[in-house]
């Protein structure tokens, strides 16, 4: 079939052509330019010859004119040649009934002429597509390079095609090993395992034994006399939609097999590889595992069964435990062999090649294709793209610096119907959870559904669980784009908490300037985490954000967006303990800059000044209605003398207004409908709300009292009023060994010495004080330093804090034993044990002018002996007597004349210090209960604790006293403990200031 050129130049159709040639006589009488091209070895009838030179032709056929490329052959043929890609650029179809040819529906050339000795150019390979029966091997070999998809590819990729057509097998079986040593098989047991053959049908006996007999004629598996043996079965291939996978049975083998630990390709690194990539192509090795040759001596191992015999494999076969490490690791060392991380990365048997430039891609692609030819790798050309600008890869559709779900897969979850019992719903929220960094509050949205996961609950699906389910659905099929992270760009980092879950996005500016999601973050609370403030939630946000996307963050700088002043927060905590301050020690480990997000807070303003009388209306309240107040009105039988009537209301009129008298039996619903429908508000405000129209005799008290009673307002509202306590000490004694107290003092690790805690032990009567250095802060520690104590004499009582090591049996065993009552101060109140709290500042503070001033560089443990003498030894402020004197009547100094008695005897000081110290006391309770009341706590029902939390925040939460009035203690010890029982049904023991 021909077509005039230029009045004398005819085309030639051939379909069977792979490309388009021209003679050289043609382009020498046209006067076409030549260029030098790689060399492409095509087949013909009458020999196999290579093609080294190309021209660009403009060629119109109907309505449509094309440049194309044509190959340029030195012989005298009067014709061109137009291959079946180049008929597909022309959108020609051959209409065989009528040997005719349309373009676009019609027909263009109806007059034509036969060439009888036409010529049929192919690449070389590509013509020998017959079925190879020499080895054995039965209707297994498959067409190389299937038409419909080399018309397709561009003439580059097609001469590499050509010239590297060998790393292309004819069939699964085409495969060698690669040049590595062969793979040893270790196992923790000698003893063999061995099994019979499953049973199988008839049919799948066939197709077992022309599988094996393939095998074998293939070299890929031998017949063996191993004493292993494990079975074989057949399992459903999808490309052939039935059971035709041999499979092997290596479970038992696997049980025994020693674990390979390499470590497999992370997903996300592989994405990232692909961030400013514009050129893909994806390569499949052919039959992967079977290019790995195995050690001779472990061949019988990995022995096989089937009803016809034994067979040990040649190769590394598919179902071994380790077999997908081996792999991994054998691909991985060859490409990083070759240098090729820079444009290539793989996934197991998928190979993916990456650049930004069509020329730097076929340059990849042919570096990568002599890597097979070198290593002896085959590439399944069915499962091969070349040269694409989108590709799908691991789930995802990638294109230029962009991500998002594979279409298939989001179909498939598409077409999910509502799960109908857990199983289903693992399944569905596994489907969905591989894509969750493409969902925004993904965690926020999955928790109804994580609610009927939990162990014990009881399957039933709500409204709001379907909600959940449509909308994780919707977030996927809108096929959200994520951009590919890029090193080169800024990074921005959003977070935001709520009561159930913190998200976090990350976002990176695209070509247009604008900040684009990179990827998403999200997780519910667990559930102490839902115990923490909301500064403490904006907080974990960050930290939890910055755990997620460390990779991309550390070592870079970034902004932080945020509407909280979490991190101000953060930074102006003192005495960071706990989370908090493993969370600032995370934080330091980053370089950002915080931008604070403003809220939408002037929309609000706006609409009361631009629409004052909607507003009005939609904050109206009707506490009650006209009808309900005639009735109750006439049933409380109210005095009409004293009001009037106004449409059959009550009413009374003062200064000039009219208020509707309100019966006993509405007061309460007027109270509680005001106080809850207006926020809360205080007794003037419940005044000026209410009185301007209701009227009932003492109206003001009642709402006083009414607000005192409101549980609300006691849980949530700040309290204006002086705290709880007044100042109550322990009896003031004359006798030495009567109370003593104990505590510990931390942070001298810096001080040149490996012991970080001083013990003090403190009398009070005479102020004397033991001090005791220690590496630690134990029940042990404590016990010894108390025994050299007692040495001197056994106190009466003795006083602590609630430190662990106090409140340990252990601790009250060896108290028993010295018959020691134990006296435990509030928790969270140090003033209860205040002589130890005074006494600990006065000791570490002359023991850093200790420090400081010496010389030399003084381990603290050497003065802090001389410390200690000199407090006992100075007179003391409240006592007016040196401790050392009062207890062991040791002098500060000698008296330089001897007749002089400056300090009465030991007895009479005894007697003076106590009087001293009960003066002192009356002083300062004056002064201390100026700023506090009483305790009206005898026996009531409920009471409301302040609970701090660490300096982060305030907030208050009821307890409740179980079936009765809780445990409170006798109030003129208002130093001792509170116990009190909480809503959880747990003990607190609280000092009398923090109940409210």
């Amino acid at each position: 079939m021909s077509h005039t050129l230029l009045d004398n130049v005819n085309i030639v159709i051939d379909t069977g052509s792979t490309l388009s040639p021209i003679s050289a006589d043609i382009v020498n009488k046209l006067n076409l330019p030549r260029q030098h091209t790689r060399p492409v070895r095509i087949n013909q009838a009458h020999g196999n010859f290579q093609l080294t030179q190309i021209c660009d032709v403009y060629l119109q056929i109907g309505q449509i004119n094309k440049r194309i490329m044509m190959y340029i052959i030195e012989n005298h043929l009067p014709y061109i040649i137009l291959g079946l890609p180049d008929c597909s650029l022309y959108k020609l179809v051959i209409d065989c009934d009528k040997n005719e040819i349309l373009q676009n529906g019609k027909y263009i050339i109806n007059q034509h002429t036969k060439i009888n000795n036409q010529m049929s150019l192919h690449i070389e390979e590509n013509t020998n597509n017959k079925v190879d029966n020499q080895d054995g091997i039965v209707n297994t070999s498959e067409e190389i390079f299937p038409p419909l998809i080399v018309k397709q590819l561009s003439p580059p990729i097609l001469s590499l095609l050509s010239e590297y057509s060998h790393i292309f097998p004819k069939n699964k079986y085409d495969v060698e090993k690669i040049r590595i040593e062969p793979t040893r098989i270790n196992l923790t047991s000698d003893l063999p395992v061995s099994q019979r053959a499953y049973r199988t049908s008839a049919t799948e006996e066939v197709e077992i034994n022309k599988q094996v007999k393939n095998l074998l004629a293939a070299g890929l598996i031998k017949e063996s006399n191993s004493c292993h043996s494990s079975p074989v079965t057949l399992a459903y291939k999808r490309d052939e939609m039935k059971k035709t996978r041999l499979c092997i049975d290596y479970r038992k083998l696997n049980a025994i097999c020693k674990t390979d630990a390499e470590p497999l390709p992370r997903i996300d690194t592989l994405l990232d590889k692909l961030t400013n990539a514009k050129i893909f192509s994806t390569l499949d090795l052919a039959s992967g595992y079977w290019h790995i040759p195995l050690h001779e001596k472990d061949k019988e191992k990995l022995a096989f069964v089937t009803n016809e015999g034994l067979y040990e494999f040649q190769v590394l076969p598919f179902g071994f435990r380790n077999a997908t490490a081996i792999f991994n690791r054998t691909i991985r060392r060859i490409l990083n062999k070759h240098k090729c991380s820079t444009f290539a990365c793989h996934y197991f048997d998928d190979i993916v090649i990456f650049s930004n430039s069509l020329e730097e891609h076929y340059a990849h692609l042919e570096q990568i294709f002599k890597i097979c030819e070198k290593e002896n790798i085959k590439l399944k050309f069915s499962k091969c793209v070349f040269a694409k600008d989108k590709i799908n890869f691991l789930g995802y559709e990638i294109k230029e610096g962009c991500i998002t779900p594979d279409n298939h897969n989001i179909e498939s979850i598409k077409k999910l119907q509502p799960p109908k019992n857990v199983k289903q719903l693992q399944g569905f929220l596994g489907s969905v959870n591989v894509y969750n960094k493409f969902i925004d509050s993904y965690a926020k949205i999955r928790e109804p559904l994580n609610q009927l996961l939990k162990k014990d609950k009881q399957w039933h699906w709500t409204a709001e669980c379907q909600e959940a389910f449509e909308l994780l659905k919707n977030k996927l099929v809108t096929k959200p784009v994520l951009q590919l992270y890029d090193p080169k760009l800024p990074l921005h980092v959003f977070c935001d908490a709520s009561q159930v879950a913190i998200g976090a996005i990350l976002k990176q500016p695209d070509s247009s300037g604008n900040l684009h999601p990179v990827s998403y973050h999200s997780r519910t609370l667990r559930s102490y985490e839902k115990n923490y403030c909301i500064t403490e939630l904006e907080c974990l946000a960050i930290v939890d954000a910055l755990d997620k996307f460390y990779y991309y963050l550390h070592g870079k700088k970034f902004i932080i967006h945020t509407d909280h002043a979490a991190l101000v927060w953060l930074k102006n905590v003192k005495n960071l303990r706990g989370r908090l301050f493993r969370w600032s020690l995370k934080l330091s480990m980053f370089d950002y800059e915080v931008k604070y997000l403003k809220r939408t807070a002037n929309v609000e303003a706006d609409m009361l000044s631009r629409h004052p009388t909607a507003q009005y209306i939609q904050h109206s309240v009707h506490l009650l209605e006209l009808d309900e107040i005639k009735t109750h009105q006439n049933l409380d039988n109210l005095d009409n003398s004293k009001y009037k009537k106004i449409n059959d209301v009550l009413v009374l009129k003062r200064k000039n207004l009219f208020k509707i008298v309100v019966p006993f039996s509405l007061r309460r619903k007027v109270l509680q409908n005001t106080h809850e429908q207006f926020g809360h508000p205080g007794t003037q405000k419940m005044i000026n709300l209410i009185t301007p129209q209701y009227y009932w005799p003492h109206i003001n008290q009642d709402i006083s009292v009414f607000i005192k009673h409101c549980d609300v307002c006691q849980l949530n509202k700040k309290k204006r009023q002086k705290r709880f306590g007044l100042l109550q000490t322990l009896p003031p004694t004359d006798r030495p060994f009567e109370y003593l107290s104990i505590d510990t003092v931390g942070g001298f690790n810096y001080y040149n010495s490996t012991k970080k805690y001083l013990h003090l032990v403190i009398d009070h009567a005479t102020r004397y004080v033991w001090s005791f250095p220690s590496k630690s802060e134990t029940t042990e520690t404590y016990a010894n330093c108390l025994k050299q104590v007692f040495q001197i004499q056994v106190p009466t009582k003795l006083l602590s804090d609630r430190n662990g090591a106090f409140t340990s049996s252990k601790f009250k065993r060896f108290l028993r034993n010295y018959n020691v009552q134990h006296l435990l101060t509030s928790s969270h109140h140090p003033q209860t044990n205040g002589k130890c709290e005074r006494v600990n500042q006065s000791i570490v503070t002359k023991l850093k002018c200790k420090v400081n001033s010496s010389p030399t560089k003084i381990p603290w443990t050497k003065l802090l002996e001389r410390v200690i003498n000199e407090y006992n030894l100075n007179p003391h402020s409240v006592t007016k007597f040196p401790p050392a004197y009062l207890l062991f009547g040791t002098l500060p100094y000698s008296p330089p004349l001897t007749q002089n008695q400056f300090y009465p005897s030991v007895e009479e000081a005894r007697k003076l210090a106590k009087q001293n110290t009960i003066k002192y006391h009356d002083k300062n309770k004056i002064k201390y209960d100026a700023r506090f009341i009483d305790s009206p706590f005898k026996a009531v029902l409920v009471i409301i604790r302040d609970v701090q939390s660490g300096g982060a925040c305030r907030w208050l939460r009821d307890a409740v006293a179980g079936m009765g009035p809780p445990d409170v203690l006798d109030d003129s010890l208002q130093y001792s403990k509170h116990p009190v029982r909480s809503l959880h049904s747990l003990h607190v023991h609280c000092h009398l200031q923090d109940l409210m």
